[in-house]
């Protein structure tokens, strides 16, 4: 009689407990979910931006926003990777869609990658004792978006190198992957890189860098994103307010091509900057940095839609870091500048900021120059 007194309570108790417990979760749960939707809200009318980072998206795409398939369709050219967002696929073999590669004049353009998911030849490893080895990493402009593999200044620096120097051996590596900025290209050197043992490391920077190296930065000291990061807009906002301090948007980013004025994307930038010209200078490869220009930037009467651009002057801050930081520092812009004033009516440029040949053309030249005024070659 006793026991059964004494089990009863205690079995109420633990319902009790259990009611209570299932209540609480759900009204965190329905709290949790009324949160979601003013975030959604608040970014929805413009009062945050939470739009998804490079490193936040769950899958590749680069950043033209094409779908590139292979000739047989049963793989894309880029493939996720958990550390780099996304690379590109081993041995691909493709073209490029029509309504890109038609500024151009032509119907196919192929894009083949190597071993290492590299738009170049296949590579020696390790290499050769009599091999000069140029490393180019950067963007879709090193890439050669739009262009054949042949005309993207990685390769024309190769031809004039051979042309003008025929009694040494020279190889220029093309690792140029749409999308990526210097916090992808310093993790792709210590991946990869360092062990193709290259003599010359050229980095191409691009006049979105400071933006995207912001929120590649936020995203990657998030962690790798799960289910709930890609999907929910409080927990984007969370890991962005714990992760580290950083603008509503990557709006303040314009300023920082300005000498002198806001920084807070610039200060990621130049870090991984360091860190790139670390790793390469510790291996004795002498470092390059080397801006892309813009179209607005060369060719009268050209703007860009968004129009914090007019005001930036990347070259500048960029001319200025390498100095004090010991790059061999490459603007092309004064030569595509020079050209155009002698061409009128021939463009250097296939969009708003991606070289056409000829202007990968001038890049090459200028690059081979400057290696060379250097005393870079050997």
């Amino acid at each position: 009689m006793t026991d059964t007194t004494m089990t009863e309570p205690a079995g109420r108790r633990r319902r009790r407990l259990l009611t209570t417990a299932a209540m609480l979760l759900l009204s965190l749960l329905v709290a949790l979910l009324l949160a979601e939707g003013l975030v959604r809200l608040a970014n929805g009318v413009g009062l945050v931006d939470l739009s998804a980072s490079l490193a936040e998206l769950p899958a590749a795409g680069g950043d033209e926003a094409v779908q590139l398939n292979a000739t047989d369709g049963e793989q894309p050219l880029y493939i996720s990777d958990p550390s780099l967002h996304h690379r590109m696929a081993a041995n691909w073999n493709g073209f490029f869609p029509e309504e890109i590669v038609q500024d151009v004049g032509r119907s196919q353009v192929p894009i083949r990658t190597n071993s290492l998911g590299l738009r170049s030849a296949e590579l020696a490893e390790p290499k050769p004792a009599d091999l000069f080895r140029i490393l180019a990493l950067g963007d879709s402009v090193t890439f050669g978006w739009g262009l054949r593999g042949e005309d993207s200044y990685s390769s024309q620096l190769a031809s004039l190198l051979a042309t003008l120097r025929p009694q040494q051996r020279f190889e220029v590596v093309n690792a140029g992957v749409s999308g990526y900025g210097p916090w992808q290209q310093v993790r792709w050197l210590e991946q990869t890189g360092l062990d193709l043992q290259p003599d010359v490391v050229v980095v191409q920077v691009h006049l979105n860098d400071a933006a995207d190296d912001l929120w590649g930065a936020l995203g990657q000291q998030s962690g790798q994103q799960g289910w709930l990061a890609q999907r929910s807009l409080l927990a984007r906002l969370a890991q962005r307010v714990l992760g580290n301090a950083a603008p509503a948007s990557s709006a303040p980013c314009a300023n920082d091509w300005k000498v002198g004025v806001n920084e807070v994307c610039w200060q990621r930038t130049e870090g991984f900057l360091d860190k790139l010209h670390s790793e390469a200078a510790g291996t004795g490869a002498v470092t390059v940095l080397m801006p892309s220009p813009m179209r607005w930037q060369v060719e009268p009467g050209v703007r860009d839609s968004r129009a914090w651009v007019d005001a930036a002057r990347y070259q500048e801050v960029l001319r200025a870091y390498a100095q004090r930081n010991g790059w061999l520092f490459v603007d092309p812009l004064p030569a595509f500048r020079k050209s155009q004033a002698e061409n009128q009516g021939q463009t250097l440029f296939l969009d708003v900021g991606h070289p056409n040949e000829a202007g990968q053309r001038l890049m090459a030249q200028e690059l081979y120059s400057a290696l060379n005024q250097a005393g870079a070659l050997p």
